[in-house]
């Protein structure tokens, strides 16, 4: 058991520095990858407004020919009117030309709502590719203040992890398991040193025999009021 105690200790001296390198990082790990996803998302979004910017202008010549040759027919059954020689051909050819004004009327509505379309995407893209801009100057930044950041504690991570690695390895899975359990919900603490004859982390006062118990660090005590593991760092109140 005594074993185990001080493998928690070493493992919690481990966890402290660990959680000391984390704090000196603060929130740009997050920073940098929230826009990392934010660029993207700007960057998706420009494919596929450009896309449908080309799928418009594709569509727009097909339609401006479509008027071109309808005005040419138009043009060609007008000029037809003055040679007919009957009420019939005259009806049928105001049919086609009847025809032909719907459809340019069609064609050039569907033409003018995409161009409108298109100024809209057009706007957007150039919105998004600011946007795209501003956050790559400033992912640029905060990527080269983390690297800074990591270039000072990075060798002494990787050795913390490695060695971290290695010692749980070797403690009671039931031990370890409460002591991780503690540490997630107490801020990177799954076992403190009493102080003052209280407990380090809810300063809670502790019982005489406990205290006594404690000092002995022969075994694993936790405290009677936040759970928490307990030792003695040796330091006299």
């Amino acid at each position: 058991m005594k074993e185990t105690l001080n493998q928690l200790i070493e493992l919690q001296e481990i966890d402290c520095r660990l959680y000391e390198i984390n704090e000196l990082k603060g929130d740009l790990p997050e920073k940098v990858l929230d826009q990392e996803n934010e660029l993207n998302v700007y960057k998706n979004e420009n494919e596929t407004k450009d896309a449908r910017v080309q799928e418009i202008e594709h569509t727009s010549r097909k339609h401006n020919a479509e008027v071109e040759d309808f005005n040419v027919k138009l043009t060609k059954y007008k000029d037809q009117l003055y040679l007919v020689t009957s009420n019939k051909e005259y009806d049928a050819l105001n049919t086609e030309i009847d025809s032909m004004k719907k459809a340019i009327s069609e064609s050039e509505t569907i033409i003018l709502t995409e161009e409108e379309e298109k100024n809209t995407l057009n706007e957007a893209i150039k919105s998004n590719s600011n946007k795209i801009e501003t956050v790559t100057l400033t992912l640029e930044e905060d990527k080269s203040e983390l690297k800074t950041a990591l270039s000072k504690t990075q060798a002494e991570e990787k050795k913390l992890i490695k060695n971290r690695t290695g010692l749980v390895k070797g403690i009671d899975s039931r031990y370890l398991s409460t002591y991780e359990r503690l540490m997630g919900a107490r801020d990177g603490a799954g076992m403190v040193s009493m102080t003052k004859s209280a407990c380090g982390s809810c300063y809670t006062k502790l019982p005489p025999q406990m205290i006594i118990e404690v000092k002995e660090n022969s075994k694993i005590i936790s405290c009677p009021s936040c759970s928490i593991f307990l030792f003695w760092d040796g330091i006299e109140e």
